[in-house]
């Protein structure tokens, strides 16, 4: 039974559907009720132990699977439904916004656990999601860079210390953005191969993405905002995440300018039922930066690692006001590190 506490993200994704076929402002319920359920509950179901699970390991892998396909499912519904003239602007934004909301939050984390995956079917069932964002280059972007360099000021997608969620999700996005041209560009060069020909994977997302766009557009005007509107909610929603990942937390370096191995020390980590079970155990972050290719049930709860003071849900509304941001994290953020909280350059 055990299985179905990681079946929680299919309860969000259902409020989407849900709200607009309840009509009128109920389109909306997705974006209210997200927040909400997950604090909540956070607070309601406590903290857990853990502990690894081995037991039930196919079960438990299907979970992200279907929730992806699932997810693909109700974007191209929505996108289907909303070309029509019929669906009021309220309802059309509303459901706009619960779509990037059940995909910001619970898609891309579904899809994160399968670009890490060693087989290769999984790594393409996640790509399908990032392809329906326009965000593929995620990909080469987090596990070559982000991976490598996460928790220095070399990695766009680690927030430094002081710095706003605002100033951070502009820097991260573009950053991303050439962090990936510039590993392809270096993995072709050293294969001999010109950077803008066939073998680079960036030119081939962008074909990829661009003929999603072409057809979604067959729809018509509406489908086509639709679909680039949850897309931007979507990444601005991860980009959020990102921020409170890593944030203020820094590697040392060595005499020689070598960065110290990334460990449990260097990742924001919530131990919260409610979060872990709504997020593929995504509180775990310490141990899944250790372990990246280690499947969802399988990461543990890091004894060593920093805790943020409410799940992600919180630190995520709080993140969008930076001083009541910083008043509550500069503290225990110089508490942890033992260095006072400056502004970030």
């Amino acid at each position: 039974m055990q299985v179905f506490r990681f079946g929680v993200p299919f309860l969000f994704l259902a409020s989407a559907p849900l709200g607009f076929l309840l009509g009128g402002g109920w389109a909306w319920l997705t974006p209210v009720m997200t927040p909400v359920v997950l604090t909540g509950f956070g607070w309601a179901l406590g903290l857990e132990a853990g502990e690894a699970s081995e037991a039930g390991w196919l079960r438990r892998r299907a979970l992200p699977w279907l929730y992806i396909a699932a997810q693909i499912g109700v974007i191209f519904w929505a996108a289907l439904v909303i070309s029509s003239p019929s669906v009021s602007p309220l309802a059309a934004v509303g459901l706009t916004v619960s779509v990037g909301t059940t995909v910001g939050i619970f898609g891309i984390v579904a899809a994160h656990e399968m670009v890490h995956s060693p087989i290769r079917g999984e790594r393409g069932l996640g790509m399908m999601l990032f392809a329906c964002l326009g965000y593929m280059h995620f990909r080469i972007a987090h596990i070559h860079g982000h991976h490598v360099r996460g928790a220095t000021l070399e990695d766009p997608a680690s927030a430094r210390r002081g710095e706003s969620v605002y100033r951070f999700v502009l820097r991260s996005v573009g950053g991303q953005v050439r962090e990936a041209w510039a590993f392809e560009a270096k993995r072709l060069s050293r294969r001999g191969r010109p950077v803008l020909g066939p073998g680079n994977r960036l030119l081939l997302y962008l074909v990829v993405e661009l003929a999603i766009l072409a057809g979604v557009a067959l729809l018509g005007w509406r489908a086509l905002t639709f679909w680039i509107g949850e897309a931007v909610v979507a990444i601005l929603l991860l980009e959020l995440f990102n921020y409170i990942a890593h944030y203020g937390l820094t590697r040392r370096r060595d005499a020689r300018g070598v960065y110290e191995r990334m460990d449990a020390r260097h990742s924001w980590n919530s131990a919260r039922r409610m979060n872990n079970w709504a997020l593929f155990n995504m509180g775990r972050h310490s141990d899944h930066h250790r372990r990246p290719s280690q499947a969802y049930q399988r990461l543990r709860a890091l004894p060593d690692a920093p805790q943020l003071p409410a799940g992600y849900a919180e630190a995520i509304l709080l993140s969008l006001v930076p001083p009541l941001w910083r008043r509550v994290m500069d503290p225990r953020l110089e508490s942890w590190t033992g260095e006072p909280a400056r502004r970030a350059d």
